[in-house]
């Protein structure tokens, strides 16, 4: 509560102790002789009167501070009404406004109406359509894939290991240039690899029995592809033969003459003399070094083709109408995240704004609680004192007229029987 500055002089007036009692007995023994009042008066003696007067002008100048002190907490508790009434409800509702805009325009960007979703939402349904007409057709039973996520890095690895493989057979023609031969081989390894991966997928897919397959087309168009793999891998196995005996013959110090008298290679005798180079490569005969090249190729081309078999499913459109639907439902699921995530953060605001708003009332109902509680017990010091002063004036002149009664030799003031009346109450 705010301290009244007017209190203190007010308790002073009214502090009530013996000096007090003295004071008002000496002064009613002095008039009582002196027969002060006289009978005759009807109103109070010069004592009672200053005694009332100045309690009362104390008491006045309590009042006045007390409604000035009442006037100024009461515009304070106009203000907290009027921002209890007014203000935090307007901010409530702007905040839940201001949240309702925010989720429509989400809604509108990112939700289920917005033209994203429904974009995906079409695509998921004919996906959908699509995937549910080939389960039909194969009676239900799941994608039969293996060897799915190391594949692509197999089929690379596959194609890797044949550009050191091969690279040697194309020095044979391009000894002086050994970029050459890397990128031939390097070629070569990618085509072999694709060759195998073409075969093994036809292969696996012209097992199927759910929809219909030209068997006999697929074979024939394979096992001519495969004739010519293995005729190309024949030939690269003589090309690595040939260049490993003439880089023997060069090591050993032999000349052309002695290369061309050379057991091992009979061939190169009729290649010089032949205006065909191919036709002496074709007929020359594989060594060692030619027949592991052979194996090593033929190894890699068979495990890209099992590796291709296992990898793939006999329908032709099952896999690819699955990984359809599953990266169009992800992108549904994805995108309603997202749409959730962007809901969840705007209502996190509006939760926080609200709680902030709900922290502000409480503040503003305590300061009312406090403001109502000051004028109550300012209101409360004003009535106490009123009647305080009241007991002690009455006192005071009750003991003033007591000693003048004692000391009179006239009758006293019929007003000395009368009670005393403040302009306060």
């Amino acid at each position: 509560m705010n301290k009244l500055l007017s209190l203190n002089g007010l308790d002073r007036l009214l502090k009530n102790d013996d000096q007090d009692v003295s004071r008002c007995e000496r002064k009613g023994n002095e008039n009582g002789k002196a027969n002060t009042p006289a009978s005759s008066v009807k109103s109070l003696s010069k004592f009672e009167l200053d005694e009332k007067s100045k309690v009362e002008k104390a008491i006045q100048k309590l009042s006045s501070e007390v409604d000035l002190t009442s006037k100024q907490l009461d515009n304070q508790r106009t203000e907290i009404l009027r921002k209890l009434d007014i203000q935090i409800p307007k901010n409530q509702d702007e905040t839940d406004a201001l949240h309702q805009d925010e989720v429509d325009q989400i809604e509108k960007l990112v939700g289920q109406n917005s033209t994203n979703q429904k974009d995906i939402s079409n695509k998921l349904e004919i996906d959908h359509s699509s995937l549910r007409t080939i389960k039909i057709a194969v009676n239900n039973r799941p994608l039969s894939v293996q060897f799915v996520g190391p594949y692509i890095t197999f089929m690379l690895a596959l194609a890797f290991a044949e550009v050191w493989v091969n690279r040697l057979a194309f020095e044979l023609f391009f000894e002086s240039t050994p970029l050459v031969s890397l990128f031939l081989a390097t070629a070569i390894g990618a085509m072999l690899v694709f060759f195998a991966h073409v075969t093994g997928s036809a292969i696996k897919r012209s097992q199927s029995t759910e929809v219909p397959v030209a068997k006999s087309k697929t074979f024939f168009s394979m096992g001519i592809l495969n004739v010519l793999v293995i005729v190309f891998i024949f030939y690269l196995a003589k090309m690595r033969q040939a260049f490993v005996s003439i880089s023997t013959e060069n090591e050993a110090g032999l000349n052309v003459e002695n290369l061309l008298l050379s057991p091992d290679m009979p061939e190169l005798n009729e290649l010089m003399e032949s205006s065909s180079m191919m036709d002496s490569l074709v007929s020359a005969n594989l060594g060692q070094e030619g027949i592991f090249l052979l194996l090593v190729n033929v190894a890699v081309y068979v495990c890209g083709f099992i590796a291709a078999f296992i990898r793939h499913d006999t329908h032709p459109d099952y896999e690819k109408a699955e990984n359809e639907y599953n990266k169009h439902r992800a992108a549904l699921v994805k995108a309603t995240k997202s749409f959730d995530s962007k809901v969840a953060t705007i209502d996190k605001r509006k939760s926080d704004l609200h709680s902030n708003i709900r922290k502000d009332r409480d503040v503003a109902e305590e300061q009312l609680y406090k403001i109502d509680q000051e004028i109550n017990d300012i209101q409360q010091v004003l009535g106490d004192h009123k009647t305080r002063a009241s007991e002690v004036i009455t006192q005071r002149i009750s003991i003033y007229r007591k000693a003048n009664l004692a000391n009179r030799s006239k009758p006293a003031p019929s007003y000395f029987n009368e009670n005393i009346e403040f302009n306060w109450d």
